[in-house]
């Protein structure tokens, strides 16, 4: 085959996405054990990588042996991979056993088993669809909201959640008896919608290691679903919470603003107790004090409003049934300097909220410490609660205000941390809590475990910049993060990636598209526009109602400031998806000569459509409009013709005629947060009036996060910029 300029360029996308995901990142951490005498640790994390052969990711672990006296790594395994039939794994808290849920194909079918292992014996194991032993059906996957797999602080129960057990299918022709018929596979069942389909009813077990017996958890209220979890400092209770089921469910997924209610169950005694009212608030992530029985902490939000809100960090008492707000919501941050010059801002390092979800092992063993990782403006941050101060510290990074530190979990008096930045997959850390004892603050509390190493010549290649601008002269930023590359004088391409949401954030942090997009020759920007989260609640309220119009100006403001840092005269190039669909829709329509090409996937391009058709009707109307939904009204308010025209008015397909800039789809046929007709429409409107687009579809969902998927976009997209650019090889 002839090498050309195409031929090239493909080659050169393929070779340098296979380079940078090919780099490990740091995903978990399964233990962390110090010896007897506090002096040697023992780490186990969880690293990811992508098999572009196989297309698929790939999760290893690998085992480190640490001297906390010499500050020296003294051991380290080889990769251990996590095989692919693994449903579930989880050590126990003191290390001694593993729970592991299997799968199998035969067939149609798919089997599951149970497995309980002591050190390197096989203590206990199950069929799930043997009858004698099961009372459930299959075991749920991993779900921050709708599952829960769980050793109680002893390590001698196991709670899980899995399906509720059903007869066989079988036709009504087939049956030899009308027993066995069951109900039919036409049924439609209900689940919790985008990327959480397999989530449909939810049982309750626990495995004792005593009896060696599985138990149903009985009288569960059937018209709820229980998806989080945490034990109590009695061996026989646990918290729960609940879920509405009816009239019907809404997705779930991304959406802490759900009305949710808390539950204590006594598991021996199948005995429910209801701690708190389904009412105006989201209560999600409990965990119970290790040390002081009755109380746990949970994060509280308001129901509608944004999907993701800044939280409040609750203390409740399951005896008086008492609340305590720990840490309250931000509402409004204050900035010293509003008037720095483009792309010479600080980080700023004040406490902005809570954003994140609180890990599972989140406490100190003496109970006294808290993990809170959260986010302040567009950096991941790091806090610990102090219960015997009552107050928040922070624990700031060993490298500066120019990384992440991303909390994994604790274990014992030690945080293992994961510090980022956008040109370091991983720094695995682990930070000593006591150094914030009085005795001991003058001592550094972090010890490096191992980094990420890549050559030198590579990461010195990448820096970065932070610009934060305050428009309408009010105290709500807007911040940037500009990636680029060292030392280039060629005027560059700039490739501005647009968030969905929008109530989210791309915070500094190691993307793999982003290294690879530099490093063929682009510069990055990434906008995080008011209604982002890490800015106090009032930035997110901003944005509520006014979707289309203040986040479509701040990211066009965002990028002149780029431009006229930079090169002015350089063609930009717009990539986002969903909630990104509505910002790149509106600006490639209201400045068609600004925009040279835009990359769309799973894009909010109608709102009216979203509204009618997404798992999230509410998410419409709440940016749109600012109104609440209303079960009984649901989509059905298509009679009010001041809401529908508002809503196609808002959309980006309100302005399709002045639309010239070539656009690029990619589009998942799962998706149900923003189905793909919604893009396929657009997509052939655009073709109608003879508007450069081409289309990709996608056997996934709204994420479109497989690596078969991920890695095609992006090969697609460099292809088609260079093809309407022309952009020399």
């Amino acid at each position: 085959m002839s090498v050309t300029p195409d031929n090239r360029i493909l080659t050169s996308a393929i070779e340098t996405y296979r380079q940078y995901a090919g780099q490990p990142t740091l995903a978990d951490i399964e233990s962390c054990r110090q010896d007897s005498n506090d002096e040697i640790l023992h780490l186990t994390p969880y690293f990811a990588t992508m098999d572009l052969v196989k297309l698929e990711d790939l999760v290893y672990t690998r085992s480190f042996t640490y001297s906390l006296k010499s500050k020296q790594l003294l051991f380290t395994s080889n990769v251990t991979p996590v095989n692919k039939t693994i449903v579930r794994r989880l050590a126990s808290p003191d290390g001694k056993y593993l729970a592991l849920v299997t799968k199998e194909s035969k067939g149609e079918q798919e089997l599951q088993y149970v497995q309980i292992w002591h050190d390197e014996h096989l203590i206990f194991g199950y069929d799930v669809n043997d009858a004698k032993i099961s009372p459930h059906g299959k075991i749920l996957p991993k779900n921050d909201y709708a599952s829960f797999f769980e050793w109680s602080p002893d390590s001698r129960r196991l709670v899980f959640a899995a399906e509720e057990k059903r007869k066989p299918l079988k036709s009504y022709f087939t049956a030899e008896k009308l027993d066995d018929i069951g109900e039919p596979a036409s049924t439609y069942r209900e689940n919790w919608g985008e990327q959480m389909e397999t989530f449909e009813t939810s049982v309750i077990c626990v495995f004792d290691l005593e009896t060696k017996q599985v138990k149903l958890i009985e009288n569960q209220p059937k018209d709820l679903y229980f998806g989080q979890c945490t034990w109590t400092t009695n061996p026989d209770e646990l918290i729960f919470v609940a879920f509405r089921l009816q009239p019907y469910r809404l997705g779930l997924i991304y959406c802490e603003n759900r009305s949710s209610a808390l539950f204590k169950c006594n598991w021996r005694q199948n005995e429910w107790t209801q701690l708190t009212e389904f009412n105006n608030v989201c209560r999600l992530f409990p965990r119970h004090l290790p040390k002081t029985d009755n109380q746990f902490v949970y994060l509280q939000a308001d129901v509608n409003r944004a999907h993701k809100q800044c939280q409040r960090l609750i203390l409740f008492n399951t005896q008086t049934k008492q609340e305590q707000i720990l840490i309250d919501r931000i509402d409004n941050v204050e900035y010293a300097n509003q008037n720095t010059p483009p792309f010479a801002a600080e980080w700023d390092t004040q406490f902005k909220g809570i954003y994140l979800p609180l890990v599972l092992r989140c406490y100190s063993s003496d109970g006294r410490y808290l993990l809170i990782r959260s986010t302040s403006g567009s950096r991941n941050v790091l806090y610990v609660y102090d219960f015997t101060e009552k107050k928040l510290i922070p624990i700031e990074s060993p490298l500066g205000v120019n990384t992440s530190v991303n909390g994994l979990a604790v274990f014992g008096h030690y945080i293992a941390v994961n510090v980022v930045d956008c040109r370091t997959p991983y720094r695995l850390y682990v930070f000593d809590l006591k150094v914030l004892n009085s005795a001991e603050k003058d001592k550094n509390g972090w010890h490096l475990i191992v980094e990420h190493e890549f050559k030198k010549e590579e990461k010195s290649k990448i820096e970065w910049n932070l610009d934060r601008f305050f428009p309408d002269k009010e105290n709500l930023p807007v911040e940037s993060i500009y990636i680029y590359q060292r030392e280039t004088e060629a005027k560059r391409p700039l490739m501005v990636l647009v968030h969905g949401g929008p109530n989210s954030i791309v915070p500094l942090d190691y993307y793999v598209g982003v290294v690879a997009y530099v490093s063929l020759g682009f510069d990055v920007l990434i906008v995080n526009y008011r209604g982002s989260i890490g800015f106090g609640q009032n930035s997110i309220d901003k944005l509520l109602g006014n979707i289309s119009k203040t986040d479509v100006q701040d990211c066009h403001d965002a990028i002149r400031r780029c431009l006229d840092y930079t090169h002015p005269n350089r063609p930009v190039i717009l990539i986002g998806g969903s909630h990104a669909g509505v910002i790149i829709g509106r600006l490639i329509g209201e400045y068609p000569d600004d925009y040279a090409v835009a990359v769309l996937r799973n894009p909010v391009m109608d709102l009216l459509h979203t509204y009618i058709t997404s798992d999230i009707p509410d998410w419409a109307l709440a940016q749109s409009v600012n109104s609440d939904f209303d079960f009984e009204t649901g989509r059905n308010r298509l009679s009010d013709l001041s809401l529908t025209s508002y809503l196609i008015e808002r959309s980006s397909i309100h302005l399709l005629d002045k639309v010239k800039t070539p656009v690029l789809f990619q589009l998942g046929k799962k998706d149900r947060r923003v189905p793909w007709s919604i893009g396929l429409r657009y997509y052939e409107s655009l073709k109608a009036k003879n508007v450069p687009t081409k289309l990709y579809v996608y056997d996934s969902n709204h994420a479109l996060s497989e690596v078969s998927s991920a890695s095609d976009c992006f090969v697609n997209t460099v292809l088609f910029i260079h093809e309407h650019l022309k952009l020399g090889a």
